[in-house]
């Protein structure tokens, strides 16, 4: 293959790519994301890496100047064995087996993040699963019957749902 002189030129001149900056989010308005939280991974502070996720497309938002329920609508749909995260302090040293420090190591995080706009929802098949109650959740996550139901209509309904 003979490349032009053009070519070859501006391939000379270029910058390397993983030189340049980061890409940015180009799209900053209308967006609607739903985030399955499925999985009990964690970091070493027992923040859920899912979770943690959630927390850093919520901060890259709001470094852009990016404003909850007008540039974009987040939601959360805990299920499966991500649906301890939900838990109250009391209900996760009750329920919760994996070694963990006293209390839901994610419900600051979790408490902060609804604060700025992220909704919620804890899916009730897995709460009948694993024995939680009503009372078990954070008072700010609203019931669902089912989170794979919930994660369809919301996709059917315009959000991008994606599992980090």
């Amino acid at each position: 293959m003979v490349l032009s002189p053009a070519v070859c030129a501006q391939g000379l001149d270029s910058v390397a790519e993983n030189a340049k900056p980061p890409l940015q989010i180009s799209h900053q308005t209308a967006l609607k994301v739903v985030v399955q939280v499925n999985y009990a991974d964690t970091v070493p502070n027992g923040i859920g890496k899912q979770v943690l996720a959630v927390k850093n497309l919520l901060d890259q938002y709001t470094r852009l100047g990016m404003k909850a329920g007008k540039d974009y609508d987040i939601i959360m749909v805990f299920r499966a064995d991500g649906a301890q995260f939900l838990l109250t302090d009391e209900a996760y040293d009750a329920k919760v087996k994996q070694p963990h420090t006293k209390g839901n190591p994610n419900r600051a995080l979790l408490e902060a993040m609804h604060a700025s706009g992220v909704t919620m929802y804890q899916c009730n098949v897995a709460m009948k699963l694993k024995g939680y109650e009503p009372e078990d959740i954070l008072p700010f996550s609203r019931l669902v019957v089912s989170g794979i139901g919930t994660l369809v209509d919301l996709e059917k309904s315009g959000y991008v749902s994606i599992t980090p």
